[in-house]
């Protein structure tokens, strides 16, 4: 009976892990940029008032990354590497 307790009440410990997030704001122009992420996926989300706007979305989190810093002009996106032969 111990067992189950401690069963139901790990199950309920996991259900109130937060699983999304904002990893960055950014104020551009007349809107703000997020980026988010929420259940394995890293999104940029373009809010003008109440209107949001999906720009991106990955679930590659280094690829999401590169994108945001681009969008908000801390990088410049670099063009592919051609293919060595």
């Amino acid at each position: 009976m111990y067992c189950s307790r401690k069963v139901i009440k790990m199950s309920q410990q996991q259900s109130q892990v937060i699983n999304r997030f904002t990893l960055g704001t950014k104020e551009l122009d007349d809107k703000v940029a997020e980026f988010q992420y929420d259940k394995g996926w890293y999104s940029i989300v373009d809010i003008v008032g109440e209107e949001k706007n999906v720009i991106y979305k990955s679930r590659n989190a280094q690829e999401a990354y590169l994108k945001w810093n681009v969008y908000i002009g801390r990088k410049k996106e670099r063009a592919p590497r051609p293919e060595k032969q």
